[in-house]
């Protein structure tokens, strides 16, 4: 376990991309945030994400109240690893946006379309619809800081070029408009991958900038 921010905990990075796991608490409850596959190459499996989150959940002394995931992508949602939280913890509640369905069915999990706010432990957890590199991408914040997913920040640009440019640009106004309705001032950000992070962001700031269409790489 990894403390990041206040409330969000990195449990693990998992598969050969290293996608990052967290257990996101306040005040006794948590919501557990990305449900990868162990393995993404043969059938060899590595160690078990639900298992060790609920080491940490017993060392924070949290209730596992939801189940969220950033994106559809295939090294960020497994079923195996989404049923396998479900049986570890089954009073969590999947939510997920709706393009999820396919992937994860029907039954028990709450969807959303554009966004929905929960609350952990009396703390607001906002998820904001906000695609850029995949249709589902959901940006999650929660205690000032937002996980931003695979977006790639400072460009427009991402390495999945599925998401026509035009949504990409709505997204980022989407989330501008977030912060100017709500006044949620958010002032981290970080990836799920838990390979970039950044303290003291002017968040509208960097939105506007990753508007811009600058070659990163």
């Amino acid at each position: 376990m990894n403390r990041w921010f206040d409330g969000v905990y990195l449990v693990g990075r998992y598969n050969w991309l290293q996608t990052g796991v967290w257990l996101l608490a306040h005040n006794g409850e948590a919501a557990i945030l990305e449900l990868p596959p162990t393995s993404l190459v043969g059938a060899e499996l590595g160690p078990d994400p639900a298992a060790d989150v609920a080491v940490v959940a017993h060392e924070l002394g949290v209730a596992v109240k939801f189940l969220l995931c950033t994106h559809a992508h295939h090294d960020h949602f497994s079923t195996r690893t989404f049923d396998a939280m479900r049986r570890r913890f089954p009073g969590a509640e999947p939510v997920l946006q709706s393009g999820f369905r396919q992937l994860a069915g029907d039954s028990g999990p709450r969807y959303f379309d554009d966004g929905t706010t929960l609350f952990v432990g009396g703390e607001p957890l906002h998820l904001v619809h906000a695609p850029k590199h995949s249709h589902t991408d959901t940006m999650v914040i929660f205690r000032g800081a937002a996980c931003i997913g695979d977006w790639e920040l400072n460009t427009v640009r991402t390495v999945n070029e599925r998401v026509p440019v035009e949504a990409r640009v709505r997204s980022c106004d989407r989330v501008i408009e977030f912060v100017a309705r709500t006044g949620y001032h958010v002032h981290r950000v970080y990836s799920v991958h838990a390979n970039d992070r950044r303290d003291g962001v002017d968040f509208p700031a960097l939105m506007a900038d990753t508007r811009t269409d600058r070659q990163l790489w």
